[in-house]
C-alpha cells in the first residue's frame, strides 16, 4: 500500500520529500499524500483505489486537454495520432494540414504565427488553443510605446490603497485619491504606482479586509469607489476602520444606484458583464441575505440548495434577490469606471506604465471564487509556505487555490480571469508568490505548516497564458520571487521577459549587504514589501519591538546594531551617504540614503514604498498575526496631493530620480 500511495502521488505532482530553507531533509508524512490527493479528486484509502487513480491519470496523459497552449511561431504538439487537422483563428483564418509524430503518442501540428485565441479541430473534435508570444510586454516596451528614452531608467512608488486619502477627515483611502498621488508622483518622474490588491472582501462580513484573502480575484471592491455626496466629516484618524467605511461607502452606492439604474452605460456594462462578475453579484446577494437572517456569509454553512450556483434552487432566488444583485452588479461597474480612470489619469500625467496592480495568490474558501469555481479550486487544503528566513515557523495562510487538475479540466478558465482581471485597467501586474505557477505549498486543514508538502501545477501552460494576458493588455509581469524558490525559476522568468523582485533586506552575502549596481537586473528593486519593515522602522529597531510583543522570533538588538553599520557601509560605498552613521532615531537621514541608494540600482524598475519617501515607522502588515497587529489598518499621512510636496521628501525622491537617470549600462 505504502508504494502504491508514494508512486501514485509522484504521478499527480506531489512532490513526496523536501529540503528546507536551511539544508533539512523531510520525508512528507502518509496522511498528508492521501489529504492531498483526496483533494486533487483521486482516490487512494487502499491499494486497489490506488491503482486505479494511476490508471485514470494514464488515460487523462492520453487525451487531448480542453486547452492546449503553444509559443507563436512553434509548432503545437498533442496527444493523437496522425491525421487530418484544421486551426481556426479569431478572424476566421484556417490553417490545414497533417499532424506528424513526434514520439511518445504524441502528434504535431504545424505552428502558429501570431498571438492569441484559436480553435483546432481533430479528429472530429474542438479543442481551444492558447498562443502566447514568447516574451511579456517589458519596461522597455512600455518606455519605447510613449517615445521615451530607454536610457532613462524608471522607478515608481508603492503604496496601499487604502492607506491614500483626499482629505484629513477621510477614513480611508479610494480610486480618486489613487489618482491624485499618481498625477503627483508622476510630476516628480515616476512612471508607475504599485498598489496592494483591489480584490472583492466580503460587503456582508467587512471584518474580513486582509486585501490578501480576498472572497474574489476576479471582481473589484467597490469600497474604493468615492462617493462625494454622502460625505461625513470625521476625526483623522491613523488607522482605517473597514466597517464603518463599508457603511458608508456601500449606503452611497445604494443612493447612486437608485439613481443611475437604468443608466444607459450600467445596462451595457450589466449586458457586458462575464459570467464571473454575474456569479460574484449573484454571491454577494446570498451572502447579505444569509447574514442578515442570522446565518453564516461562509457558503460551506448555507443550506445545501444553496452550496452551488447551479440549480433550480438558485435560479428561485436569484429571481426573488434581482435588485440586490443588480445593486451588486452597478457596484463593480462603479468601481471599474473608477479604477479606469486612475490608469487614465496616470497615463495623461506622463507615466509610461501607470499602475502595476497586485495579484493575490489565493481567495478564501468561504468566499465567492470558492463557491462559483468549486470544480477548479482545492478543498479540504490551505496554502502556505515550508519554515524559512522570513518565518521560521511556516506559514499557513488560510487560503484556497487552483488545483491543477481541476484547473485544466476547465480549461484554465478561471486563471485566465483572474489574470485579465488584474491587467484590465493597469499597465502592469506583481504576481504574489508567483513560485505557484510551478509548485505550491498546501497544508491539510488542521495540520500544522510543517506537515504540508508541494504540489507541482502545470507551469508552461500557466507561464503561456500569463505571457499572452500580458501581450494583450501591454501590461509588464512582476513575479514575487522571494523565499523558497525552485531551482531555474527565475532564469525562467527572466527568459520571458518577467520580472523578478530585489528587495534590499534581503540582497545580502553573509552579513554584507550587496551594492545595488549588483542586484538582479531582470527585477523590480524596492527597499522592502507590505510584510517587512520600513527603513525608518527597521533602523530604529521598531520591528524588533513588536516581534517580541508578540511572541515571534526575530533579531536582536545586538544583530541589529551590526547589521546597521553593514547596511551604512553599503550606502557609502554606493556613493548615497556620508559621515558618521545616523542614530536610530534619526529617520530623515537614513530614508534619504536608502533612496539614494534604491536610485543606484540598475535593475529594470526602482519602487520605492510610500512608507519610505516619508521615513515612516509602522510597517503595513506582520505576517502570522491577525488583530495582534494593525494589520492592513494603517493611514499614510497628509492627503494624496501634497503628501509628496514637503521639501525634504521632494528632496528624497529628487536624488533617486536623479540616480536612476544618471546610471551607465
Amino acid at each position: 500500500m505504502n508504494d502504491a500511495l508514494h508512486s501514485l502521488a509522484a504521478n499527480a505532482g506531489i512532490e513526496t520529500s523536501w529540503q528546507d530553507a536551511f539544508g533539512v531533509h523531510h520525508d512528507v508524512p502518509d496522511t498528508t499524500l492521501r489529504a492531498v490527493l483526496t483533494a486533487l479528486g483521486l482516490p487512494c484509502e487502499s491499494t486497489s483505489q490506488c491503482s486505479g487513480s494511476l490508471a485514470l491519470l494514464a488515460s487523462e496523459e492520453q487525451q487531448i486537454p480542453t486547452l492546449v497552449t503553444a509559443y507563436a511561431s512553434s509548432a503545437v504538439e498533442i496527444p493523437g495520432t496522425v491525421g487530418r487537422f484544421r486551426i481556426v483563428g479569431p478572424s476566421g483564418e484556417i490553417i490545414d494540414g497533417s499532424a506528424e509524430p513526434s514520439g511518445s503518442g504524441r502528434v504535431r501540428l504545424a505552428p502558429v504565427k501570431l498571438p492569441g485565441d484559436y480553435i483546432v479541430e481533430f479528429n472530429n473534435h474542438e479543442y481551444s488553443l492558447a498562443v502566447a508570444p514568447r516574451r511579456a510586454f517589458t519596461v522597455t516596451d512600455a518606455m519605447t510605446r510613449v517615445g521615451i528614452d530607454i536610457a532613462r531608467r524608471p522607478w515608481g512608488l508603492a503604496a496601499q490603497a487604502y492607506a491614500i486619502r483626499q482629505r484629513n477627515d477621510d477614513i480611508m483611502g479610494d480610486f480618486v485619491a489613487l489618482s491624485q498621488l499618481a498625477e503627483s508622483v508622476a510630476r516628480q518622474g515616476a512612471h508607475a504606482l504599485a498598489i496592494s490588491p483591489l480584490h472583492a472582501l466580503f460587503a456582508a462580513e467587512p471584518r474580513h479586509y486582509s486585501p490578501y484573502a480576498p472572497s474574489s480575484r476576479i471582481a473589484l471592491n467597490p469600497v474604493y469607489v468615492a462617493e462625494l455626496s454622502l460625505r461625513e466629516s470625521a476625526p483623522p484618524t491613523d488607522l482605517v476602520d473597514w466597517s464603518t467605511a463599508n457603511k458608508r461607502r456601500m449606503t452611497a452606492l445604494r443612493n447612486a444606484f437608485i439613481r443611475d439604474e437604468q443608466d444607459p452605460n450600467f445596462v451595457a456594462f450589466e449586458q457586458a458583464a462575464s459570467k464571473p462578475i454575474k456569479q460574484h453579484a449573484l454571491f454577494e446577494a446570498l451572502s447579505a441575505f444569509q447574514v442578515a437572517c442570522g446565518g453564516a456569509m461562509d457558503w460551506r454553512n448555507w443550506p445545501t440548495s444553496w452550496r452551488s450556483p447551479y440549480g433550480d434552487m438558485i435560479e428561485s432566488v436569484s429571481s426573488e434577490l434581482g435588485s440586490e444583485i443588480r445593486f451588486h452588479l452597478y457596484a463593480q461597474y462603479r468601481a471599474a469606471q473608477a479604477l479606469a480612470s486612475v490608469q487614465s489619469a496616470a497615463r495623461t500625467a506622463g507615466m509610461a506604465i501607470g499602475l502595476i496592480t497586485d495579484l493575490a495568490v489565493g481567495a478564501d474558501p468561504a468566499g465567492s471564487d470558492a463557491w462559483s469555481q468549486q470544480e477548479a479550486m482545492l478543498r479540504g487544503l490551505t496554502i502556505g509556505a515550508p519554515p524559512d528566513a522570513l518565518s521560521r515557523e511556516g506559514q499557513a495562510w488560510g487560503l484556497t487555490a487552483f488545483s491543477p487538475r481541476g484547473s485544466q479540466h476547465t480549461g484554465h478558465a478561471g486563471f485566465r480571469a483572474v489574470l485579465r482581471a488584474a491587467m484590465e485597467h493597469a499597465g502592469g501586474v506583481r504576481i504574489d508568490h508567483a513560485m505557484g505557477w510551478r509548485r505550491l505549498w498546501v497544508i491539510p486543514d488542521g495540520a500544522s505548516s510543517t506537515e504540508g508538502c508541494y504540489l507541482q501545477y502545470p507551469f508552461n501552460d500557466l507561464l503561456r497564458l500569463a505571457l499572452l494576458e500580458s501581450h494583450r493588455n501591454q501590461a509588464i509581469l512582476v513575479a514575487e520571487d522571494l523565499g523558497t524558490v525552485p531551482e531555474g525559476f527565475r532564469e525562467d522568468l527572466a527568459e520571458r521577459g518577467i520580472l523578478g523582485m530585489s528587495v534590499m533586506w534581503f540582497e545580502r552575502d553573509g552579513s554584507r549587504f550587496v551594492p545595488p549596481a549588483n542586484w538582479r537586473r531582470p527585477t523590480m528593486a524596492t527597499t522592502t514589501t507590505h510584510d517587512l519593515p520600513t527603513t525608518a522602522g527597521w533602523w530604529r529597531g521598531a520591528d524588533i519591538e513588536w516581534r517580541k510583543r508578540l511572541g515571534l522570533a526575530g533579531d536582536s538588538c545586538e544583530q541589529r546594531q551590526q547589521d546597521r553599520a553593514s547596511l551604512w557601509a553599503a550606502c557609502t560605498l554606493s556613493g548615497s551617504a556620508s559621515g558618521s552613521m545616523p542614530l536610530p532615531d534619526e529617520n530623515d537621514a537614513i530614508a534619504s540614503a536608502i533612496a539614494s541608494h534604491l536610485g543606484s540600482t540598475k535593475a529594470e524598475l526602482a519602487v520605492l514604498p510610500i512608507e519610505d519617501a516619508l521615513a515612516l515607522i509602522s510597517q503595513a502588515n506582520i505576517p502570522g498575526t491577525t488583530d495582534q497587529h494593525p494589520n492592513w489598518r494603517r493611514m499614510v499621512p497628509g492627503v494624496a496631493e501634497s503628501m509628496l510636496d514637503e521639501s525634504h521628501v521632494k528632496d528624497r525622491i529628487k536624488a533617486l530620480n536623479m540616480r536612476r537617470n544618471s546610471l551607465e549600462e
